[in-house]
């Protein structure tokens, strides 16, 4: 009795990328994605930041005027209601003194006009990196410190250096999946599918 030949499927298949390929592949793809994050990212999480440190600011100054609105509140009640007080405005006024008095001044002196808003803010991110707010995580932070320290922070905010980090990415995306792209490819002349039934069975032979 002739025995019946079988049909190995596995040799019509090439074996899968080499590892070689597949480590290049992954590496093409890793410094695509390094170079395309923050590129796409810092600008917007920048942007983000500033408004968030502008928000606090004006939460800040909304409290102090509203400090000084009850504070002008006490003076109106106390101009109406307190002797001594339009005593003391008097003598503040008509610069009128008692024998022996010295009239000292407590009001401070005028002091140098406050920088905008906008421009404490940027001067602060220039000098930190991004304004990360105080009430983010503390990796946060560490991460902006070590980014700033090493000019990361100040190269993929640069908008002259957008459009060629973009261009880059794209390319090493391109290159990793044209020249290493793990694929399984069939053998010329071989069917691109595997028989339904892995053993060929040869007619029947007669001695």
């Amino acid at each position: 009795m002739i025995d019946e030949p079988t049909i190995d499927i596995d040799a019509h298949l090439t074996p899968s990328s080499p590892f070689g390929h597949r480590l290049m592949f992954l590496a093409f793809t890793l410094l695509a994605f390094c170079l395309f994050a923050p590129t796409a990212l810092l600008p917007a999480l920048d942007e983000h930041c500033k408004l968030l440190a502008e928000e606090r600011r004006l939460h800040e100054l909304i409290a102090e005027l509203d400090r000084q609105v009850e504070h002008g509140e006490e003076l109106t009640y106390a101009f109406a209601n307190d002797a001594m007080i339009n005593e003391r405005l008097a003598v503040l006024d008509l610069r009128y003194r008692k024998p022996d008095e010295v009239v000292v001044p407590v009001l401070a002196p005028s002091g140098q006009p406050v920088a905008p808003a906008a421009t404490a803010i940027a001067a602060a991110a220039d000098a930190d990196g991004l304004a990360i707010p105080d009430d983010w995580p503390w990796w946060t932070r560490a991460v902006n410190n070590w980014a700033h320290q090493r000019g990361l922070v100040d190269l993929f905010r640069d908008d002259s250096l957008r459009p060629v980090f973009l261009l880059m990415s794209c390319g090493l995306l391109v290159a990793a999946f044209i020249l290493f792209a793990p694929r399984i490819r069939v053998r010329p002349g071989q069917p691109t599918s595997p028989p339904h039934d892995c053993k060929a069975r040869e007619p029947a032979t007669t001695n």
